[in-house]
């Protein structure tokens, strides 16, 4: 029998081969035989299936020829705890089934033997143990019961069952031998000395299912975790002759799908389903292969509603195909269960659940029920329609009685295409429409003086509205037009200088005692707006009184005298000043604009001189002609 375990611990898969002892099988066929080549495992769930190493197939049938009992299979050992052996590569791995191995974290090689790492590490410990002890006298030795251990059978022969191990001597101080013999002997793998760990085979021997060398298990945990072991070379010879690695991601996912693999199922439950499937070995990779796992039981569950949807909706489709087919059978006094008689055992009739059918049948059937008494009532609609018609060009009115006025209507084809049921009732509604019609005449009438007084007063309401309207209108025309009148007093009042601006002006306006810049008939806009008009009639007024000034200063007179640098009052700006700042226009007008208009009357002045000296030259002229 052969066992190998991996760790949950590592998020690594859990694998259980059973196999004849290789012992037993001296008398067998060859390993190749077909009937030798299967193997028999079971699952988590206790399922048997069987497993062909040579072709690689796995089936829930038991093969021909096939002589071991299904029921002898054990079920898969778990991994349940791992503990790490400090100074080596190795930890030691204990199951449910009580059995314990060691598994190197670094080759991921397992094995039931102790390996040479932690032989070495035992040995070291020892030896050390051994010089601190050598000042103890042997009596106290005694006293405590000091035994060696020796090594029993390798666990191999028996599967880890019967190993036996004795008690070590435990001596504080020495806690790596401690915890080395103590995880031994919990394991229940015999604590051996190194002269006893030789003469059982020197190395430690990982187990296969053949027991062969530790390249096999390396083939089966790589199958089983995807590790690249350089012995292992089932999954490396059809690298190159293989499908591509598009074509193996979706056939690892049709593999999943058609070993039924459940939404948010776990990696360790689903292995056993797939592992010995070609199409799981034809990913190389163990990082893939389960996050190829994680993503499809992630996304199943979306695409297994899609496809019930799907389904859903081809089954209703289906049995309505069936029910426009059948409704030459389907009328409204159609039950189920007459239906069912005749179209049970089509599969679009099969392919719904009950209730879902009859809910579709009895849509159908009602929409055919009210269909029905449509057209009836459209025909009763038309015969009462004909009937009231006969009545009235038989004149009845409304003193007449159904007991002498039936009579009369026998021979009418129309009084014989009503219902003997409805005849009275035609009768009846007809003479309370011509009632209702007498009464309606005086209502119209009543209600028409009133409609007419109603609008007259609401003429007289809109006529009063509109008038207050424009009383109120004209008001606030005349407020508004003194509040404007009011404001632009305060500012010729206050604001003086052409050059001042809103920001700065508005505080000392808002400090009126009058209150005129805060009349609520003008908003903060009409009062800027009042402000900028009066700002532009300021200005406007100083260059009028600036230009009169020029004129009055820069006489033609004025402009003849040069000073000693051949300045005059029309050419230079300074000389001018001197002449102009004297006057109270001068110092009125903004500062920066004083020069501008000079400069422009200064040209003008000069334009029309130029224009004036030819004239003068061609006037002597013309007098010599």
């Amino acid at each position: 029998m052969f066992l190998l375990v991996k760790s949950q611990k590592h998020s690594q898969e859990l694998v259980c081969l059973m196999i004849t002892d290789p012992y037993d099988r001296a008398g067998s066929q060859l390993v190749g035989n077909r009937v030798d080549a299967w193997t028999a495992h079971k699952s988590e769930t206790g399922v048997v299936y069987y497993y062909n190493s040579v072709t690689g197939q796995s089936t829930y049938e038991k093969p021909p020829g096939f002589e071991r009992e299904p029921d002898k299979v054990p079920v898969q050992p778990i991994p349940i705890s791992m503990e790490n052996i400090r100074g080596t590569d190795w930890a030691l791995v204990s199951t449910n089934d009580g059995k314990k191995y060691y598994y190197n974290n670094k080759t991921k090689v397992s094995s039931w033997q102790i390996p040479p790492e932690v032989k070495d590490l035992v040995k070291k410990t020892e030896e050390r143990s051994t010089e601190s002890l050598a000042s103890v006298p042997s009596a106290d030795l005694t006293e405590k019961g000091s035994e060696q251990s020796s090594l029993s059978a390798p666990a191999i022969n028996n599967g880890g069952r019967d190993a036996v191990s004795l008690r070590t001597t435990i001596v504080p101080g020495f806690s790596a031998l401690d915890l080395v013999k103590k995880k031994l002997h919990d394991s229940g793998v015999p604590v051996s000395s190194t002269t006893t760990s030789e003469a059982n085979g020197g190395k430690s021997n990982e187990v296969t299912p053949s027991g062969e060398s530790g390249d096999g298990m390396g083939k089966v945990k790589d199958a089983t975790e995807g590790g690249d072991l350089s012995d292992s070379t089932s999954d490396s010879e059809d690298e190159d002759s293989g499908p591509s690695k598009e074509e193996c991601i979706k056939q690892f996912k049709e593999m999943l799908k058609e070993r039924g693999v459940a939404p948010f199922s776990k990696w360790e439950k689903e292995l056993p389903k797939i592992i010995f499937d070609p199409r799981f070995k034809a990913i190389q990779s163990h990082s893939v292969r389960r996050s190829l796992f994680e993503q499809y039981v992630k996304t199943r569950a979306e695409e297994e509603r899609r496809e019930k949807r799907a389904a859903h909706k081809a089954a209703v489709e289906g049995f309505k195909q069936l029910l426009d087919e059948a409704s030459k059978d389907i009328d409204k006094h159609t039950d189920y269960h007459t239906f069912k008689k005749k179209w049970g055992n089509d599969l679009r009739f099969e392919s719904l659940e009950r209730k879902e059918r009859e809910a579709l049948l009895n849509e159908r059937i009602l929409s055919l029920k009210r269909a029905a008494d449509q057209k009836a009532q459209e025909i009763r609609a038309a015969a009462a329609s004909d009937f009231k018609t006969m009545l009235h060009e038989r004149e009845v009115s409304i003193n007449s009685h159904w007991s002498k006025v039936k009579d009369s209507l026998r021979n009418d084809p129309r009084y014989r295409s009503a219902a003997h049921e409805d005849r009275e009732v035609f009768y009846n509604e007809y003479i309370a429409e011509l009632k209702a019609a007498r009464g309606d005449d005086y209502e119209m009438k009543s209600r028409g003086e009133e409609d007419k007084l109603r609008e007259r007063e609401r003429e007289l309401r809109k006529r009063k509205e509109r008038e207050v309207l424009e009383v109120e209108r004209v008001r606030q025309k005349i407020r508004r037009k003194e509040a404007v009148a009011s404001y632009q007093a305060l500012l010729v009042e206050k604001i003086r200088d052409p050059e001042a601006s809103w920001t700065e002006s508005k505080p000392k306006l808002e400090r009126d005692p009058q209150k005129r810049a805060l009349n609520p008939d003008l908003d903060p806009a009409d009062k800027e707006k009042l402000f900028r008009d009066h700002i532009k009639t300021l200005y406007e007024r100083c260059a009028r009184d600036f230009k009169a000034l020029l004129v009055e200063v820069l006489s033609s007179e004025a402009a003849s005298q040069q000073t000693e640098e051949a300045k005059t009052v029309l050419n230079s700006w300074s000389t001018a000043k001197q002449v102009l700042k004297s006057d109270i226009r001068y110092s009125k007008m903004p500062r920066d604009d004083r020069e501008v208009i000079w400069r422009r009357y200064a040209e003008d002045i000069l334009r029309k001189q130029k224009q004036d000296s030819p004239q003068k030259e061609e006037k002597p002229r013309d007098y010599k002609i």
